[in-house]
């Protein structure tokens, strides 16, 4: 887990709010990718950034599985 980890469920509205249908989450720090699951889940297209293989691995497996599991609700 990563040490800052975030819920997406806290970051949904904050996507909703501030990235319009159609717009880009951006996130440049993306850690374990909660960002981008959460934009993800709302049909937003994002782009993520992490340095470090072992968090930007978990963020690879986090969205392959909110993806699959969205596909098939």
């Amino acid at each position: 887990m990563h040490p800052t980890q975030k819920s997406v469920a806290a970051l949904l509205p904050l996507v909703e709010t501030f990235c319009p249908v159609g717009g880009l989450v951006l996130d440049p720090f993306a850690g374990s990718g909660s960002s981008l699951v959460a934009a993800q889940h709302l049909g937003r297209d994002w782009l993520g950034m992490e340095l470090d293989p072992d968090h930007a691995a978990t963020a690879t497996r986090r969205l392959a599985w909110h993806g699959t599991a969205r596909a098939a609700a």
